[in-house]
């Protein structure tokens, strides 16, 4: 079965006092993490690569790096608008999603990596990072809950059906809890 990575990059950043995904951390804006993560992966693992945004400077820094572009012009609708776009991309692919958000700079690639591999495995229709049993990313949605995905509305992520069908659940225990470390807020 394909996987298509879908990374989301289009939250409007209201209680960070700034764009977050452009704020620096040890010299690097913060959305480039994930994007270098997925670049030590091994070729193959996604069959296709979409970002979700409506930052210039991200379209730009990423206009040739092989990922299908996405402006999102009405983030102000929430992450759902975001998805929904996403999934209008893929309308005619038969595909797993593969969401992942572009703040949470310490997520390593061998975690990204063995999410995949534990959810092809389990054969379960959903996946997700986890630490101590609180959800979080990325998470990983078989083609089956497109549906659902579509029905979202407003702020509201995957984690909503997640939770719903927690016995076709994957869970990937995180090594360390900074891994599922979003960055909401600006550091002291």
């Amino acid at each position: 079965m394909n996987m298509t990575l879908i990374l989301l990059a289009a939250g409007d950043s209201l209680r960070f006092n700034g764009n977050k995904l452009l704020y620096e951390i040890n010299g690097k804006p913060m959305y480039r993490y994930i994007i270098e993560a997925i670049d030590q992966l091994p070729d193959g693992l996604f069959s296709r690569k979409l970002i979700v945004t409506q930052y210039d400077e991200i379209m730009e820094y990423m206009k040739d790096s092989g990922y299908k572009i996405i402006a999102n012009r009405d983030s102000r609708l929430g992450i759902s608008h975001s998805i929904h776009l996403a999934l209008k991309e893929l309308e005619k692919d038969d595909t797993d999603f593969f969401f992942a958000v572009c703040d949470q700079p310490y997520l390593q690639s061998s975690t990204i990596e063995a999410l995949v591999k534990g959810f092809r495995e389990s054969r379960k229709g959903l996946a997700c990072l986890c630490f101590r049993g609180e959800l979080g990313n990325p998470a990983i949605f078989s083609g089956q809950y497109r549906k659902k995905l579509m029905e979202l509305t407003g702020d509201r992520g995957g984690k909503k059906i997640i939770a719903a069908h927690m016995s076709d659940v994957f869970l990937l225990e995180a090594e360390d809890a900074r891994e599922l470390k979003d960055i909401d807020v600006m550091p002291l």
